[in-house]
């Protein structure tokens, strides 16, 4: 194992040992009876564990690491899954004992004479005594290596290290010729448009923000290189490599070596005029401070250009940052970076001026790729070679630093042999990690991996689960962390809030790629890049993380305890007699799954189904004795029934039955205490004593039948996220003071509310006698007709979106809605207004910028949605008039049946201001 791939074990199972740490604390807490006798082994297990963990956190940053203490770490990762699978065993065990039974009283009163409990009490015992033993021979090596200046080195000591290692690849950048930097022309172009902008004579910074390998640093150098900037309109420059690991003086003397102080200016500084000092003397005797006065002092007044390259910490943009006067010569910074918040940090008066780097388009990627590996002057690449070169280039997916660096190795190979490249693209994952060229596109890239902080590592390598160019939803994400202990909660932040953090510093840090995005701007969705998904497979096989099934059968390495285990499709499949007992979640990508009953995968704490459309049912007993399961998704499967058995899920906290056949819950449902969320497409019967799920946070879609359905709902006080529907049979005007009552217990909780409905349904009279509407509300949808909206609608000064469908409203309605404060996401659906003409003029909607119609004639006159961004219009034989007038419009999304108005919407995008996104369907 290399030094690499060491530092990543360190990390790796010292997130482990916190989290296992922290099982056994809460544990001596909540189970004590069960644990009398052994308190004292778990709590030195608990300190032990805890030390290890802060040893590992500090070993982190090493290198090197010789035979002897490489074998230890992987002693101590062995430690660590032994201590989670006897904890998770007797979590097992525990699972059997029905909930309200395990209390002192009710443990001695039921259980004492339980053989299976004394086996239960006898079997942990044992265990934490032979798991004290192991940890006190880990705590004898830990303390033979832990010698002082190695345990405690914070990054600084081996900064030569980690520079002679990883910063050379970077080099790349700066020896692709102008000829070869395709696609750079237009963002050279705007970017030189900003630093010679003579109307802004400010200090401006002007960050180049992308993952690593996008062509920042190449980009960055052809403005900086450009004749015109290098031509005089400077009086200063300076070009620093910031890096990882830095130090801020060696920093601040480069720049004063390259604006070419005066010596004299440096004595001055320094107040020493000792003649037979030179200037490298004179500036190892500076400390920071004068360091700085150099700088501004040289600087002021002159019109400078400085670009810091590779920068990672805002600490390093803040230390730099004291030494530029600001002045008004129209000076420049530029700043490359990963890291979104060093971007906006270094700029925060002008993010107009953020400037995203993106991959290539497939034609640019393809014209680059030709332009390394073929001959000028037309570069043109053989009819034979072409369609295996295309799938090589796939693999770069737009990624410069891939794309010449594959490039760079075929053109090495004189001979352009069609079987060459077809081994290439066969074996290109296993090429990037041992090819002494391509090896730094793995390297730069892994450098983003090393530099995450020591939590964030499982959250990232878990990306890898998930096939090449998968669109992973953000909850999705997040709830799978928490299902499986990866996040929890700390402090006073629940476990939804870190999982949320750490989602966003993945994205602010440029390791996902954002894909969509909701009405208030999060990022909904993301993508992993393929170079970047290789990097983490590389990581994870090394950590046995995860195994994936993809087009070959898996044989797991001898002793290897499968964990993860992720299926992406095909026939593919694990050896005959796998052990997978010590599996902890199982995820599916395909059509059908090759594993439905789980009655021995014991310790599984999330199975995760989604989109598995092949799959009809499950085991009847499948889900039996599954105690440790918090996370079932069956998803757009074709399930059509939950077996009664469900109710032995006891730790079970979120189940989506979205897109499925399920229309009926088990009796048992009500048994799953902690469930939080439960979700569902198809209207549920609302399941008897549903107010016994106490900690429900979303529930629905689901029929309300009866007075006694409602009251229990109103009893879920902790629901934030409600779809309820009504009958058209049921006569709710006889249970107005029902619904009253029921928004008024979830006033203080409800933030988003679905309500469906069939005509008569009497809901309307219900809804209008609300007295105390949720307030709250940030989303609305309702799905049946009002006739006009009730009172309380005005004083939604919270809700963010709104859906209406069949709503039949009056057009005085329109003003109700475009007087609201905070929509910014608004659809009117089929019949949503009696009359077909809706006509916006001036005035409303302030914040709104998503609005989607169906089947209305449209007009927008002068003045109307000053903020919207996206259109969407599906009709059949209906108009639209007036997008020309929409003047922050982006992007048109039309569906019709009729070919002149997608052509008449089409011209109208051409010849917008904003030259239009414009995206038709024919019906």
């Amino acid at each position: 194992m290399g030094s690499m791939e060491m530092t990543i074990a360190m990390k790796v199972v010292g997130f482990s040992f916190q989290f296992i740490a922290g099982k056994l604390e809460s544990m001596l807490v909540e189970e004590a009876a069960l644990l009398a006798g052994v308190e004292d082994d778990v709590r030195y297990i608990v300190a032990e564990l805890s030390s290890m963990t802060s040893f590992l956190k500090a070993m982190s940053t090493r290198h090197n690491l010789d035979d002897q203490l490489q074998n230890w770490v992987q002693e101590v990762k062995e430690a660590a899954y032994d201590a989670e699978d006897s904890i998770d065993e007797f979590l097992c065990h525990l699972g059997s004992i029905p909930y309200d039974q395990r209390r002192v009283k009710g443990f001695f009163k039921h259980f004492l004479r339980s053989i299976k409990l004394m086996k239960a009490r006898h079997d942990i015992a044992s265990d934490l005594k032979k798991l004290k033993v192991n940890v006190e021979e880990v705590r004898k090596r830990h303390d033979r290596y832990s010698h002082p200046n190695e345990a405690t080195s914070s990054g600084i000591a081996t900064s030569l290290e980690m520079a002679g290692t990883y910063s050379d690849p970077r080099i790349i950048g700066h020896f692709v010729e102008e000829a070869q930097l395709v696609g750079i022309k237009e963002s050279k172009g705007t970017l030189i448009e900003w630093v010679l902008d003579k109307n802004r004579l400010e200090l401006t910074t002007i960050p180049l923000v992308g993952f690593g390998g996008l062509g920042k640093t190449t980009l960055a150098k052809t403005v900086y290189d450009d004749p015109i900037i290098v031509g005089g309109h400077f009086q200063s420059r300076a070009w620093i490599t910031v890096s990882q690991n830095y130090s801020i003086q060696e920093l601040l003397k480069k720049i004063i070596r390259q604006i070419s102080v005066n010596e004299q200016r440096i004595r001055d500084v320094l107040g020493c005029q000792d003649a037979g000092l030179n200037t490298e003397q004179l500036l190892n005797m500076m400390d920071k401070t004068q360091l700085e006065k150099t700088i501004r002092d040289h600087l002021q007044g002159k019109r400078y250009l400085l670009v810091f390259d590779d920068v990672w910490r805002t600490q390093a943009w803040n230390d730099l940052s004291i030494a530029l006067p600001p002045g008004e010569e129209g000076s420049r910074v530029i700043v490359t970076t990963r890291i979104e918040e060093v971007a906006n940090i270094s700029c925060s008066r002008n993010h107009q001026f953020i400037f995203k780097v993106s991959p290539l388009s497939p034609e640019l990627s393809w014209e680059l790729f030709c332009r390394r590996v073929f001959e000028a002057p037309d570069y043109s690449c053989p009819p034979e070679l072409e369609n295996v070169g295309r799938e090589i280039l796939q693999k770069g997916n737009g990624l410069p630093l891939a794309i010449v660096t594959i490039g760079g190795l075929l053109a090495s190979r004189p001979d352009k042999k069609l079987e060459e490249w077809k081994d290439l693209r066969d074996h290109l994952r296993l090429e990037i990690e041992t090819n002494d060229m391509l090896l730094k596109i793995h390297q730069i890239l892994v450098l983003s991996y090393n530099d995450l902080p020591f939590h964030l590592k499982p959250c990232f390598l878990f990306l890898g689960i998930f096939p090449e160019d998968f669109e992973i939803r953000r909850k999705r994400l997040m709830r799978r962390w928490i299902a499986e202990g990866i996040v929890s909660g700390e402090d006073d932040s629940p476990a939804e809030k870190v999982a949320e953090r750490c989602f966003n510093q993945l994205v602010s840090r440029s390791l996902v790629q954002p894909s969509q995005f909701d009405d208030s701007g999060t990022v909904k969705s993301c993508r992993v890049h393929d170079m970047m998904l290789d990097v983490i497979l590389s990581i994870s096989r090394k950590e046995n993380f995860a195994v994936l099934l993809k087009e070959h059968p898996t044989i797991p390495q001898r002793h290897q305890k499968i964990r993860r285990l992720s299926w992406h499709g095909g026939s593919s499949g694990l050896v005959p007699d796998t052990d997978l007992s010590h599996l902890r979640s199982f995820t599916a990508f395909g059509e059908d799954v090759p594993l439905k009953d789980y009655r021995k995968q014991r310790r599984l704490r999330a199975i995760d189904l989604e989109g598995c459309w092949n799959l009809f049912d499950l085991h009847p007993k499948s889900f039996s004795k599954l105690y440790l399961l918090k996370y079932l998704s069956l998803r757009d499967s074709r399930i059509s029934v939950l077996p009664d058995l469900m109710g032995d899920l006891q730790n079970l906290e979120f189940l989506d039955i979205r897109g499925t056949n399920i229309y009926k819950l088990p009796n048992t449902i009500v048994k799953l205490q902690k469930l939080i969320y439960l979700l569902a497409s198809n209207y549920l019967k609302v399941p008897k004593r549903i107010e016994k799920l106490k900690r429900l946070v979303t529930f629905g879609i689901a029929y309300v039948e009866n007075v006694q359905s409602l009251q229990e709902i109103g009893e879920l006080v902790d629901l934030q996220k409600l779809g309820i529907g009504f009958r058209q049979h049921d006569d709710l005007s006889l249970r107005m003071q029902e619904i009253s009552a029921l928004f008024s217990k979830l006033i203080g909780s409800l933030r988003s509310l679905k309500i469906f409905s069939w005509p008569n349904s009497g809901l309307k009279t219900a809804l209008d006698e609300v007295a105390s509407p949720p307030l709250m509300l940030c989303k609305l949808g309702i799905h049946f007709k009002l006739g006009e909206l009730p009172p309380w609608f005005a004083s939604l000064n919270h809700v963010v979106k709104i859906s209406l469908v069949c709503t039949q409203l009056q057009l005085e309605d329109l003003q109700v809605l475009g007087n609201l404060p905070a929509l910014v996401n608004l659809k009117l659906g089929y019949r949503s207004f009696v009359h077909y003409d809706l006509v916006f003029d001036r005035g409303g909607f302030a914040k709104l910028k998503f609005l989607e119609i169906e089947r209305h004639n449209v007009s927008f006159k002068v003045g109307a949605f000053p903020s919207l961004e996206i259109l969407k219009i599906h009709f059949d034989y209906q108009s639209i008039n007036g997008i020309e007038y929409l003047h922050g419009l982006r992007e048109v999304h039309i569906k019709t049946s009729h070919e002149d108005t997608i052509e008449m919407v089409k011209n109208i995008s051409a010849n917008h201001s904003n030259r239009l996104k414009c995206f038709a369907t024919q019906l």
